[in-house]
């Protein structure tokens, strides 16, 4: 068991699919979540001179701590604490995330893989591949045909059909 999981959220719902593997790999009682979410905007545009870009920056960390307290309040329950945490980005987004592991002692990184490959795959990168080679902390990556992202994805495929 796992006392201390680190999963990493993009407000996807395939991302929050990580969540019920971490769950189940958490102890019966007295484990944490922590719950991250990337900010979009650096700190530097919080002290922008340029009022907008201070607004945006503060628009976002708002929109991240919201969507990050309707998930942990979701996931509570007796059995663990949930700890979510909004990370400035400052640094390419695995490098982040892997400080953050570091940072908060977690036993454990979750996260999901979005499967993208080929143009998309080089354009965008891949967090996950990232995380995998980069970060001190075991690192477990759930990839698009594993059954919890999945369902997911079957899930929102319905209701797009509706």
């Amino acid at each position: 068991m796992y006392q201390r999981i680190l999963v990493p959220l993009d407000g996807s719902p395939v991302a929050e699919a990580a969540l019920e593997v971490a769950f189940r790999l958490l102890p019966s009682e007295g484990g944490e979540l922590l719950l991250v979410r990337m900010q979009e905007y650096s700190k530097e545009a919080r002290s922008s001179e340029i009022q907008i870009v201070s607004d945006a920056f503060d628009i976002e960390k708002n929109r991240c701590n919201d969507y990050l307290a309707l998930v942990a309040e979701r996931w509570r329950s007796p059995r663990c604490r949930v700890l979510p945490q909004v990370l400035d980005h400052d640094s390419r987004t695995a490098r982040v995330l892997a400080r953050s592991a570091d940072l908060s002692a977690c036993n454990l990184v979750v996260l999901t893989s979005h499967g993208r490959s080929g143009l998309e795959r080089a354009l965008l990168g891949s967090v996950a591949e990232e995380m995998a080679r980069i970060c001190s902390r075991p690192v477990l990556i759930l990839g698009p045909k594993t059954p919890e992202v999945q369902r997911i994805k079957d899930e929102l495929q319905a209701m797009s059909n509706r």
